[in-house]
């Protein structure tokens, strides 16, 4: 994956330069169509959603928090918890993007000057 799409999102745009050339080598890519379920609400987390194009819908018991689209990520809070899912995401146009995995995360969570911050600054702001 090249590089520049990692750090077209909001949260990996600060990243060192060793940091994003890890991720880019190691992110997976993910595509979905509207109507399709990005996450479903009480799943164990396992992964972080970065969205590149299209958008996403939060929803928690059918009430939607909020749109989320391009140069944002998804699924933070269970990740950052390491906890269940605590709303579903509904993929609301057709979207695509990469994600990471928990122990991706957790490396930058360890490696990555500011991330950790960032990441529960995030959290904190959201806080579905």
């Amino acid at each position: 994956m090249d590089k520049d799409r990692t750090t077209s999102v909001d949260l990996f745009a600060e990243l060192p330069d060793e940091q994003v050339e890890k991720l880019a080598g190691t992110a997976n890519e993910w595509s979905a169509s509207k109507g399709d379920t990005l996450i479903q609400r009480e799943d164990s987390a396992f992964q972080l959603f970065a969205i590149e194009d299209g958008s996403v819908e939060v929803c928690k018991e059918q009430e939607k928090l909020a749109t989320v689209g391009k140069g944002e990520v998804v699924g933070e809070i269970g990740v950052a918890k390491r906890g269940v899912r605590k709303a579903s995401v509904e993929v609301a146009e057709d979207a695509k993007g990469f994600f990471l995995t928990n122990s991706q995360v957790e490396m930058l969570r360890r490696e990555a000057d500011g991330f950790e911050e960032r990441l529960k600054a995030l959290v904190e702001k959201r806080g579905f």
